[in-house]
């Protein structure tokens, strides 16, 4: 990607409708990342609605949080970034109705690139799925 055409992502306002975020979207996660250390964490229960097969959740939605968490732990950090590249290793399996907890921090910063890792694992510290992100720097503080 070397130039961004899309509105500027410093207007929070915007982030109402996200899918993964957004307070405002109907059918949305409203995913609530919060800085943990030098990373991210998130908490989130699945529902049928996030489901693939009957009980398991859909693995775009596992994509999802990752996505999410990796693109917060650049934003706490004043990075303003899109995903331009990820990797998702599926380890395991989710369960509608299981609390997962989402963790994501930053490895890598260049001038115009992060690389950011990730985990979503249950309660008991199963790992199920893990990611890597290269993520494009749109703006930054």
């Amino acid at each position: 990607m070397k130039v961004w055409k899309g509105p500027s992502l410093r207007d929070e306002d915007g982030y109402r409708m996200c899918f993964a975020c957004g307070r405002e979207n109907p059918i949305g996660l409203k995913l609530e990342v919060r800085r943990d250390g030098d990373g991210v964490s998130a908490e989130f229960t699945p529902d049928e609605r996030h489901q693939g097969w009957p009980g398991v959740v859909h693995g775009g939605i596992i994509n999802t949080l990752l996505d999410e968490a990796m693109a917060y732990a650049a934003f706490y950090r004043g990075l303003y970034c899109v995903t331009a590249r990820m990797e998702v290793r599926l380890r395991g399996t989710a369960m509608v109705g299981q609390r997962l907890t989402i963790s994501a921090g930053l490895t890598r910063h260049t001038r115009r690139l992060v690389e950011a890792g990730g985990g979503v694992r249950l309660d008991d510290g199963t790992l199920v799925a893990e990611g890597k992100a290269t993520m494009y720097i749109v703006e930054q503080d």
